[in-house]
């Protein structure tokens, strides 16, 4: 008795153990496949401590070393990455641009209208949120998608990174044209906002042309590049990308926008001289608007059947719908959208730029001094910053759902497999009619004992 009982003791802290190394283990696999995450908040500490290592025109010079070296490393890996007939394919998914740029251009803005209307109908302004923050907000709502963050962020989590490109293109090229507009539109009438109007539109000249440059150098020519090795050199690339693991190189230069980014909202202390009221209730918007615009683009891109038929009756399928040309009807019809595609789309179609926002804002608020452009530059900064972080544990949800349904085909496979072993034992047994039945009835059994399984688990 005294042996089955030392041995039973002996088996349970052995067990115990065993299922804390089991913790353990997963713990740190975790932290390991997110380890992007914990970069980000290093990033964030160096930058609240050193501010003035990689903000602009710090020791780094972040505005050259980073906003243009690191982004375009980041683009020029994507393009040796694509395949070219992909980025083609997609140039022509006018579905696609649809949701992405009318979420970005038209839903957005005016959701965020709705937002400040209901706040100054509210008494937020005499509440103790400073007119700056409100205009900042019309700013991030007007702007496009970001440029880089949200391409890497959708290659992590198992997602079509040629559409998230695809977009980042169209949305920063028709971004600078758009964005005035919008800002100059969506600004309250009210009194309270006339000592915070933008200049006039003659004074964007010079915003265009940065803002054009930093797309040329940054974004097209990397990718351009990209694709010409890819096209000539497709086996020795691939080699390349496998061996010195560049993918991880692209998260790592995301650390560095992060970087850069917090830096330089630390070095300027305009966060600081807001009023508390509205810098958290500019944090807090930010992360609500944020997850409901990445729930907007979940639905439009993948709309559940009580959604899609009603809106296709009035639009695609009705008679002025079926007039329409084919190409025009196919990009109207509301359908689900491939998976991975719908991860682009909420990475990209809920994201907005910095890198438009900083110098559109600096451009249009040109007759204000320093402390005026910083203040309305802070909701871009806050907004830019904390969906880097969301999207950051998005993108964990998101490779989760796309791997679920890779396991479900996986097991479809091996069940299906496993059905066409037994029937071809079965019928090497039988001849005829026989066989036919015999088949039949194995069958049948084994999808009953699947069922039971199934049942019991």
């Amino acid at each position: 008795m005294a042996k089955d009982s030392r041995a039973n003791g002996t088996t349970g802290c052995s067990e115990s153990s065993n299922g804390a190394v089991r913790i353990v283990k997963r713990v740190l696999g975790f932290c390991i496949d997110n380890w992007l995450v914990f970069g980000f908040g290093i990033a964030t500490l160096l930058a609240y401590f050193f501010p003035n290592v990689a903000a602009r025109g710090g020791v780094i010079r972040s505005e050259y070393s980073i906003l243009y070296g690191a982004i375009a490393l980041i683009f020029f890996i994507n393009g040796m990455q694509l395949s070219p007939q992909k980025l083609k394919q997609h140039v022509t998914n006018w579905r696609l641009h649809i949701i992405v740029q009318g979420i970005g251009f038209v839903v957005i803005p005016v959701l965020i209208l709705i937002l400040i209307r209901i706040v100054i109908a509210a008494g937020g302004l005499r509440g103790g949120i400073d007119v700056t923050v409100l205009v900042g907000m019309v700013v991030v709502s007007a702007i496009p998608t970001t440029i880089a963050s949200n391409v890497v962020m959708t290659r992590n989590s198992g997602g079509d990174e040629a559409a998230a490109i695809i977009e980042v293109v169209i949305g920063n090229v028709l971004g600078p044209f758009i964005a005035p507009g919008l800002i100059y539109g969506f600004i309250p009438t009210d009194t309270e906002f006339d000592s915070v109007r933008p200049a006039s539109p003659a004074t964007l000249g010079p915003m265009y042309a940065s803002v054009m440059k930093q797309l040329g150098l940054s974004v097209l020519i990397p990718l351009a590049v990209g694709q010409g090795l890819r096209w000539s050199w497709s086996t020795r690339v691939e080699w390349m990308l496998r061996t010195f693991r560049l993918a991880k190189v692209c998260s790592l230069c995301m650390v560095l926008l992060v970087w850069a980014t917090f830096s330089g909202a630390f070095k300027t202390g305009a966060i600081y001289d807001l009023p508390k009221s509205s810098v958290v209730f500019n944090i807090l918007m930010n992360l609500a608007l944020y997850m409901v615009f990445t729930v907007v683009c979940y639905y439009s891109a993948y709309p559940p059947e009580f959604l899609s038929r009603p809106v296709n009756a009035i639009v695609a399928d009705s008679k002025l719908g079926r007039h329409l040309p084919a190409v025009i009807r196919r990009a109207l019809t509301m359908k689900k959208m491939p998976k991975d595609q719908v991860v682009a789309v909420c990475l990209c179609g809920a994201a907005k730029t910095q890198a438009l926002g900083i110098p559109l804002a600096d451009a249009m608020w040109g007759q204000h001094d320093n402390v005026m452009k910083s203040l309305i530059q802070i909701p871009v900064l806050l907004y830019t910053m904390e969906q880097v972080f969301t999207a950051q544990f998005l993108t964990i949800l998101f490779r989760w759902w796309i791997q679920r349904d890779k396991r479900t085909d996986c097991d479809d496979d091996s069940e299906h497999a496993e059905q066409r072993q037994v029937v071809g034992n079965s019928s090497e047994t039988s001849d005829g009619q026989g066989s036919k039945e015999n088949e039949r009835e194995v069958v049948n059994s084994l999808n009953a004992q699947r069922v039971h399984e199934k049942v019991a688990s």
